[in-house]
């Protein structure tokens, strides 16, 4: 017998798991998401948790998706990274992972990394004309017509 999914994709076993008091798959998505979002910004781990008001270790266990962070925090954290909460929550990059174990855009680690790498040094750049030339450069380069296709 097959389980139903519920509007998110998550079977009724997966929403019990996400429901009860311990750290889930949930929490390190989340975690993750905070972690590509600081490093992209540049920011360290020890920043952020000043701006949240706990220490780093703290951060680091939100992170790692050891610790359960809260609506509340969670929102103190997209506010001091800049961004909106719903970046953090991205449910179907979650879904596409739990079903897959990859994430929605089939992305490996060595791919997240070098955005990452490539997020932090664009950061960098103050210049507003140089930074279009740099999007408009990349973009050219992501389309299949460039010679990227799969």
């Amino acid at each position: 017998m097959q389980e139903t999914k519920s509007s998110s994709g998550m079977t009724a076993q997966t929403l019990r798991k996400i429901a009860n008091r311990e750290t889930n798959e949930v929490d390190r998505f989340v975690g993750e998401r905070i972690r590509l979002y600081r490093a992209m910004l540049g920011m360290s781990q020890q920043k952020l948790a000043e701006n949240l008001g706990v220490t780093f270790q703290q951060l680091q266990k939100y992170e790692r998706g050891e610790n359960r962070i809260g609506a509340g925090r969670l929102l103190m954290v997209a506010t001091a990274l800049g961004i909106p909460i719903s970046f953090l929550l991205d449910e179907e990059g979650f879904s596409q992972r739990h079903e897959t174990g990859q994430a929605a855009d089939g992305e490996s680690p060595e791919t997240t990394r070098d955005a990452y790498s490539i997020g932090r040094a664009f950061s960098q750049i103050t210049d507003p004309e140089i930074r279009r030339s740099i999007t408009t450069l990349v973009q050219s380069l992501a389309r299949p017509s460039a010679g990227n296709e799969a």
